[in-house]
């Protein structure tokens, strides 16, 4: 039997994104700054948001207990439909 602890991948080449399933943590970059470096600071919903070390520009997201507090339902036990919830929050990001 295959366990499966993280998904990762892009959206329209745009946003990378990696979702820890066992700890319920999304991370969420744009891919033009993936490895740009960042420093973070909670929003008011309790993100933490990735800001650019040398322009301030957010470039990223961190939801602790995502599925938890977003989700519906128990956790998909497809990829397709985990990543089909995921892509609303990037194009937020994206925007």
């Amino acid at each position: 039997m295959v366990k499966v602890d993280t998904i990762e991948g892009t959206v329209d080449d745009v946003l990378w994104y990696h979702y820890d399933l066992a700890g319920d943590v999304l991370y969420l970059r744009l891919s033009a700054h993936r490895d740009a470096p960042t420093y973070a600071e909670e929003s008011d919903d309790g993100f933490l948001l990735l800001r650019r070390e040398d322009a301030d520009d957010v470039v990223g997201i961190t939801v602790v207990n995502w599925w938890k507090r977003f989700g519906k339902g128990n956790l998909p036990d497809s990829i397709h439909e985990l990543e089909l919830a995921i892509e609303p929050w990037a194009k937020k990001l994206a925007a």
